[in-house]
């Protein structure tokens, strides 16, 4: 009976923490649990292990204070698709999905590129290999493209392991809070890598690297056969843009882009001369607001005017 008592008493606390956690810490701004509602509700674990994660079709939901819609080819949708014009499709993660902006860039330029229109593929937790492979495999044949433009972040040479999440990593807010506390911790005491170690290594996996160069060849290759224009547009992190730590990084692929004659934008060159902490979701949160969407819809219009008489 004692035993019983112990057992049920840590059960009814568990729940009474569980309700706290989801009536006052879940305000739909915490970026921690806002992610794993990503994840449940308009995410996947794709079948094509190359692919590793998918949007869920014709889903929705509210996420960091935006209402996201994704439509029947899992693309982030303010309007419906337009089948009688030309595509401009935007591959890419988080940062082209849009996390925690009401309009993502891709969606601002398809309100301002009359003649075309602008696909916003980006999916979250994804790195460019597994971008690619999506593309190949559920919508490289279904529009008739005019442009590609594949939306590089620092982080989309991570060697991503896709595991299906555990009972609690899914359906509890209150691990999710906890768990992410302790990974604070652990960062603060150097116990595990902060972002910027975390990004720097990502570019020492050699592996890795030559794989994604690989993949970004082999879309390259495609759009030359198919006749469709191809740009890399490099998204710099947000943070500390003053004193940008990882020019070597996007180097990398800067000349890899040189050398196959890919033509290489970066949107650093608008974004450094702003206040960083307005350009984020939240100052726990270093994704691109709406603001910042704004700046990079207009810089990429500029250079896709330039290079390619699209407007």
């Amino acid at each position: 009976m004692k035993y019983f008592t112990i057992i049920f008493s840590i059960i009814i606390s568990l729940i009474f923490l569980e309700s706290f956690s989801r009536i006052f810490i879940d305000d739909g701004m915490n970026y921690e649990i806002e992610m794993a509602k990503y994840a449940n509700n308009l995410k996947k674990i794709s079948q094509n292990r190359s692919i590793g994660i998918e949007h869920r079709k014709n889903v929705s939901a509210k996420l960091m204070g935006s209402q996201i819609i994704l439509n029947d080819h899992g693309f982030r949708v303010v309007q419906k698709t337009q089948n009688n014009k030309k595509k401009i499709l935007m591959l890419g993660d988080s940062m082209t999905f849009g996390w925690g902006a009401k309009k993502p860039f891709p969606n601002i330029l398809n309100e301002k590129i009359e003649n075309y229109e602008v696909l916003n593929a980006g999916i979250g937790n994804t790195n460019t290999i597994m971008q690619i492979n999506n593309f190949f495999e559920n919508f490289s044949s279904k529009f008739e493209y005019e442009l590609i433009v594949l939306n590089f972040f620092i982080n989309d040479f991570e060697d991503v392991k896709i595991v299906e999440p555990n009972f609690l990593q899914k359906y509890s807010y209150l691990y999710t809070f906890i768990n992410n506390k302790i990974n604070t911790i652990l960062i603060k005491f150097n116990l595990k890598k902060d972002w910027q170690k975390f990004y720097t290594e990502n570019y020492l996996d050699e592996n890795i690297r030559n794989d994604t160069l690989k993949e970004i060849q082999k879309l390259n290759d495609y759009c030359n056969k198919n006749n469709i224009n191809f740009i890399i547009h490099n998204i710099p992190e947000l943070r500390d843009l003053n004193n940008y730590r990882f020019n070597n990084e996007t180097n990398i692929i800067k000349k890899f882009a040189k050398k196959n004659k890919i033509y290489f934008i970066d949107s650093f060159n608008s974004l450094q001369y702003h206040n960083e902490e307005e350009l984020w979701v939240t100052n726990l949160d270093p994704h691109a607001n709406d603001k910042a969407h704004t700046i990079i819809a207009d810089f990429l219009l500029k250079k896709i005017s330039e290079i390619f008489s699209i407007n």
